[in-house]
């Protein structure tokens, strides 16, 4: 590479005001929410951002909110085939006797995989919880080893799981980080399977019961997830809800009723999708700049975005949005369209706090490149002896 080349590939990082102009949004600064659990945490989903947290790396007794990974265990060997939602299973004594909120399981009882998802989901039934454990890994103390485990797998930082139920235990414990991120986790790797968190009501064996999640008919978007309640945790809530392409996922825990429960998670949805709004700063497919090609056919080649980038905007306050590209080096031949490109597309905006956010993003090439013909190989390959000889001169 000569030394043109090499400094201009040194200089390759530029302010795209030409391509996108700056966004200025006028306004004051934003009240934060104060909330009355004693651990929360509020993530705007499309923009990835923390918009309320509090105490959440504390570990919290989950109560019932942690029959979340008792369901991701299902959906897991849902997916993998290893079970099926028509496979049946028997209910034993100890599931059926289970104290707490139930499904009303009967020993000796044939339930299927789907009956018992419900079961879990709306009526909370810790009975369903134990049949399926029973079912999984034959007791319900190894299948708590078996959702430990499953849960360092997939990125639970700090959860310790003793039941499948979230039965009172000093050593079964979870964060609000680890219940948001379970959440998260179940509504993208499950969309098959999460409409059931929708589901208002489910009837088993003649009794009717009514799902507890005291948002889903409120008209405020939310579609799932799971409640908990004991003495010692108090009232809390996992919930998410979409509002066109805004997705709001939450917790809230330690509360003091059902009614403050209710009360705060309403609160909260309604606060995040009013205050707050989501900017549309690069359209997926937008040619944005050009990457030049190393022993291609082509010169150079156009730069995307994989995805559409939004940044987070409280609705009154001004806030100025930034973008640029950096180029680290050109992109070798050959390569084809969609090809993940040695650049970043840098993002700077001033965060909730009006501290400054830097966020980087992929960029794709728009159209594959063959490998150059002879003479072009030849002429780099020439640059670079040339370079070499040029160190080696005192």
């Amino acid at each position: 590479m000569n030394r043109k080349l090499s400094f201009s590939f040194r200089i390759l990082i530029f302010w795209l005001s030409t391509i996108f102009l700056n966004t200025i949004l006028s306004g004051s600064v934003v009240n934060a929410y104060e909330t009355y659990a004693k651990s929360a945490l509020v993530i705007d989903e499309l923009t990835n951002t923390v918009i309320l947290s509090k105490n959440e790396s504390t570990k919290i007794p989950p109560a019932s909110m942690s029959k979340l990974m008792t369901l991701y265990m299902v959906f897991d060997a849902l997916r993998d085939k290893r079970l099926n939602l028509t496979d049946k299973i028997k209910v034993s004594k100890i599931a059926s006797k289970k104290g707490g909120s139930k499904m009303f399981l009967n020993e000796g009882q044939l339930v299927s995989i789907e009956d018992i998802i419900r079961g879990i989901i709306i009526h909370s039934g810790n009975d369903a919880c134990i049949a399926i454990a029973e079912a999984m890994s034959g007791t319900e103390k190894e299948f708590a080893r078996d959702m430990t485990s499953k849960g360092l797998q997939i990125g639970l930082k700090n959860s310790v799981f003793t039941n499948s139920t979230g039965w009172p235990d000093d050593n079964h414990y979870m964060t609000a980080t680890d219940l948001v991120f379970l959440a998260q986790l179940i509504i993208k790797e499950f969309p098959k399977y999460y409409p059931y968190f929708a589901e208002s009501e489910y009837t088993w064996n003649n009794i009717r019961q009514k799902n507890r999640n005291p948002l889903l008919e409120k008209g405020l978007g939310a579609d799932g997830l799971k409640t908990g309640h004991t003495e010692e945790a108090g009232y809390g809530l996992v919930g998410s809800a979409l509002r066109g392409n805004r997705r709001i996922t939450f917790l809230i825990s330690g509360l003091k009723s059902n009614r403050d429960r209710a009360s705060e998670g309403e609160k909260i949805l309604s606060w995040a999708f009013r205050d707050f709004r989501a900017k549309k700063v690069v359209s997926k497919n937008q040619l944005i700049g050009r990457i030049p090609t190393w022993l291609g056919a082509k010169k150079s080649v156009a730069l995307t975005t994989e995805r559409d980038i939004f940044v987070l905007i409280p609705d009154t306050r001004t806030s100025s949005i930034q973008t640029q590209i950096k180029l680290n080096t050109p992109i070798k031949a050959p390569f084809k369209a969609g090809s993940i490109a040695p650049a970043k597309l840098i993002v700077t905006y001033n965060s909730l706090n009006q501290e400054e956010v830097v966020r980087e993003y992929n960029l794709v090439t728009t159209e594959g490149a063959e490998a150059g013909n002879f003479l072009t190989r030849f002429k780099a390959a020439s640059i670079i002896l040339i370079n070499s000889v040029k160190k080696l001169v005192f």
